[in-house]
């Protein structure tokens, strides 16, 4: 009975985010949240001018710690041409900044804010990763973990990236 209600939690919000996606792209960077390792409260509007992948994560959960292994190899591949963020969800700071060290990712690590949580509603899983367009849009998003070999066509069809084609 839980399964089916987190399955229809999870549905629920990917339903809101095509719907979204349908009528208006959504600006996913202009939320705010809590950097892991600085304390401080930024929105990630410096991020604007490349595609951005958004891994939603927390603690205890081994498959962000995989997606985080996964997209640390796209950031050796292609180091110039993404930005990739972990936003923590369902934990507090401690907490959370305790698993995004332990997955020893190779970008920034933050506390989702609370207008974004408020805006996409409950994320029932992880991983989940937003994937926002050059301006900050979202243009797709990917449920669970993805293998990097998987991924990479997946981000082709939105990007045409040179260093995706020299996997």
């Amino acid at each position: 009975m839980k399964a089916k209600f987190i399955l229809l939690q999870l549905i629920s919000l990917l339903v809101c985010f095509e719907l979204a996606a349908a009528s208006h792209s959504p600006q996913l960077l202009h939320y705010q949240h809590m950097d892991l390792h600085k304390g401080q409260i930024q929105a990630l509007d410096s991020l604007k001018g490349k595609p951005t992948l958004m891994m939603f994560f927390e603690p205890q959960c081994p498959w962000c710690l995989k997606q985080g292994k996964a997209f640390n190899s796209l950031l050796g591949q292609c180091p110039d041409d993404f930005n990739i963020v972990a936003l923590g969800i369902h934990g507090d700071k401690a907490s959370l900044k305790k698993a995004w060290w332990k997955m020893k990712l190779n970008f920034p690590g933050y506390l989702t804010g609370a207008a974004m949580l408020k805006d996409i509603g409950n994320v029932p899983a992880t991983p989940i990763t937003l994937i926002a367009d050059e301006e900050g849009n979202l243009v797709s998003h990917l449920r669970g973990y993805v293998k990097l070999n998987a991924l990479l066509p997946q981000l082709q069809q939105h990007f045409d990236l040179s260093c995706l084609n020299q996997a």
